[in-house]
């Protein structure tokens, strides 16, 4: 179904409401409370030792980065999108982590929404940004679309986001996914900077990751089920339309835990960078994922609360997720990321 720009700004405005209502998260869903790290009473190193610091190296180059701490992709195609991803760049400038965007789907057909990356970076010309199209967009559409998409952000990766079940729940709804892997592919071969599969807060099976081994991408986020859950957020859009308000209840707990979803990726065996995000709100969680094999975590809902109340709140946020983080590692015996990601401390 095809949107005005007026619907389609609605839809967005829609989703940051909805997405703040608790009604629409699978708040303690995303499998971590099984996981116990191991307390190390006797470190063999001084709080101040212990380094967060991570790095993005594609192709030999390294970008350095404060923390493995990324922020999730939100929103963006309107106005509201574009203040609050100012805030997040701007933060993402000065404390140098990575930002995902929203879906860029709307630049696909209108040049002038473009110009919302373009007043970002004014403001934040050293934010580390990945670009972000769905999967039903990138089956229709010519690289050089997509390569217009990476230079309006000056990306340093692109994530190609899968939510099928959002798909199929929303009334404009894009459900075209076959030949989604084989697209992947081509742009892989033809995009100039990684690729990042993710998804949307539904995870990934054994077999989906093992059929993603060989399509040559850098990453995949896991974004599994726990936190914003947007079969839910189309549910509570659809409340005038009571059947499709009563199928999104039936899938309201559909999906796969962020923490199963990487055990799935360890089964699987997979050579690519496994991230984690989805139902991530402290940084005990982070450091948890990072056990599991995660090489960087991602936050959305904390992030999206604090950038409505500005940078300050964005701020206290972030120190907080890697002080979090820091006394994690070393209450477990981490000097640093290695560390925490291959020695033994999970029970």
């Amino acid at each position: 179904m095809d949107e005005s720009k007026n619907q389609f700004e609605q839809r967005k405005r829609d989703h940051i409401r909805i997405a703040l209502d608790p009604r629409s998260q699978a708040a303690g869903q995303n499998g971590l409370d099984s996981i116990t790290l191991i307390h190390e009473a006797l470190p063999d190193l001084n709080y101040k030792e212990v380094d967060i610091s991570a790095s993005f190296v594609f192709s030999g180059d390294a970008i350095p980065l404060s923390s493995p701490i990324f922020i999730s992709s939100m929103t963006a195609g309107h106005e509201k999108g574009r203040e609050i991803n100012e805030a997040l760049a701007r933060l993402s400038d000065r404390r140098q982590i990575l930002m995902g965007v929203g879906s860029q789907r709307r630049e696909l057909e209108d040049s002038n929404a473009a110009e919302e990356w373009a007043k970002v970076r004014k403001q934040a010309p050293k934010a580390r940004l990945l670009g972000n199209i769905g999967i039903a967009q990138l089956i229709k559409s010519p690289i050089d679309k997509i390569r217009r998409l990476i230079d309006s952000t000056e990306a340093v990766a692109l994530f190609v986001h899968l939510n099928p079940l959002q798909e199929a729940l929303q009334p404009e709804g894009t459900t075209e996914f076959r030949a989604g892997l084989q697209a992947i592919e081509n742009l892989v071969k033809l995009a100039g900077i990684p690729v990042i599969v993710k998804e949307t807060g539904c995870g990934f099976s054994v077999a989906t990751l093992k059929r993603l081994e060989n399509t040559g991408i850098f990453a995949v986020d896991v974004s599994g089920k726990g936190g914003t859950h947007w079969g839910r957020v189309e549910g509570y859009r659809s409340e005038e339309s009571e059947m499709l308000y009563q199928v999104a209840q039936t899938f309201a707990d559909w999906g796969i835990s962020t923490t199963e979803s990487l055990l799935n990726a360890k089964e699987a065996r997979v050579e690519y960078q496994l991230w984690a995000s989805g139902g991530v709100r402290n940084g005990l969680e982070i450091g948890k994922l990072m056990a599991l094999g995660a090489s960087k975590v991602g936050v959305a809902k904390p992030f999206l609360e604090a950038a409505l109340q500005g940078d300050e709140a964005l701020e206290k946020l972030l120190t907080r997720l890697e002080t979090e983080l820091k006394v994690t590692m070393f209450c477990t015996g981490c000097r640093n990321l290695k560390d925490l990601q291959s020695k033994k401390v999970i029970q």
